[in-house]
């Protein structure tokens, strides 16, 4: 057989290369990627898929040589996992990469699809408001490129390593660890100027080579977007759930309804929706919609998840946030959040302290 007529290049999208030899799957398997399973393998090149769910552990030299062995041979390497082996999965559904962390018992994704409506304020608040009510927190800023979390939480100290490889994450005044790509730099205002691939291996090594302890609740702040930071979330952490950040604009809406889409094609659990920016209170009491009617109903029957909270315009909230003291931040709308979140979370109770 012509080895040229058959070449396989890491340029070639996983899908493909199934569609033609659908054996492969198994090789892919066997280096453990899962993309030629998923939905996302459609459109993700091996490339791709070798460096956003690699981590850098997967070799795309050997494994392009195994593709291009067996489109050539026809014959597959001993050892590889059955043919019907399907990627192992989360407890709702969502595929499970080779990131685990034992002491972590569950993964909660803050996303949007949309820039500028507030997801790291609800990543904030959420993780305040279980941290209030008992539950062990932990907040990975998933924003590489962006990132505010520290800011928002005070918290300036560099992460220790203890043993030379991993990380011991600072934690905030309130005791929630934080890991951001803001406390590696050397000053928060340099730039992060990366790939995607790289964006993708920071987020999966904050999970993996980050020292989180027993959490509860690892709440991940994820940029704007339905490309590579959430694809990696998706696929490569063991997430639980995810909850959805928008504003009343149709814009906003329309964009979101992106996020749902992802999330409902990767199998995802969609948690809720906060409209945040609903609203401004006047002196008098009245609500004005400044941004216009809320349009949370329509992602509310997009995503077929309930409409936590509406966040309203709150100078308080932006003085807390600039000034690192999100922790102190109090409202009843606040309190909706957390309320209706545990209604619908994994865990509704937090475990017992001995």
């Amino acid at each position: 057989m012509d080895l040229m007529a058959t070449q396989i290049t890491p340029e070639m999208t996983v899908a493909s290369v199934v569609d033609r030899w659908p054996d492969t799957a198994r090789l892919f398997a066997r280096y453990g990627l899962s993309c030629a399973s998923c939905a996302i393998g459609k459109t993700e090149t091996i490339g791709q898929a070798a460096a956003g769910h690699g981590a850098g552990r997967v070799k795309l030299d050997e494994l392009i040589s195994d593709l291009n062995r067996f489109a050539e041979s026809g014959k597959l390497p001993e050892g590889l996992p059955p043919a019907n082996a399907a990627p192992s999965l989360g407890a709702k559904g969502v595929p499970r990469g080779m990131a685990e962390q034992k002491g972590i018992k569950h993964v909660i994704a803050v996303m949007s699809g949309k820039g500028g409506v507030g997801k790291s304020l609800v990543a904030g608040l959420l993780a305040v408001g279980l941290k209030r009510r008992g539950f062990r927190v932990g907040v990975l800023d998933g924003d590489i490129t962006g990132p505010s979390i520290p800011r928002m939480f005070g918290v300036k100290e560099k992460p220790m390593s203890p043993d030379q490889k991993n990380l011991l994450p600072p934690k905030s005044r309130g005791g929630i660890p934080i890991m951001s790509m803001n406390l590696i730099l050397p000053s928060e205002e340099e730039a992060v100027i990366w790939r995607g691939p790289m964006v993708s291996g920071a987020i999966r090594q904050f999970f993996t080579d980050v020292l989180w302890g027993e959490l509860d609740y690892l709440i991940v702040d994820l940029p704007p977007g339905t490309s590579d930071a959430p694809l990696t979330v998706m696929q490569a952490l063991p997430v639980d759930g995810v909850v959805l950040v928008t504003t009343p604009q149709a814009l906003a809406t329309m964009v979101v309804t992106k996020a749902v889409k992802l999330v409902k094609q990767l199998g995802g659990d969609i948690i809720g929706v906060v409209e945040n920016m609903a609203y401004v209170r006047t002196p008098d009491g009245k609500e004005l919609e400044v941004f216009g009617p809320s349009q949370g109903l329509k992602l509310v029957i997009a995503a077929n998840a309930p409409l936590m909270a509406k966040i309203p315009i709150d100078p308080e909230i932006a003085h807390d946030a600039d000034n690192g003291d999100i922790e102190s931040y109090t409202s009843s709308e606040f309190d909706d959040l957390v309320d209706n979140f545990l209604k619908r979370a994994p865990m509704k109770e937090p475990p017992k302290q001995n």
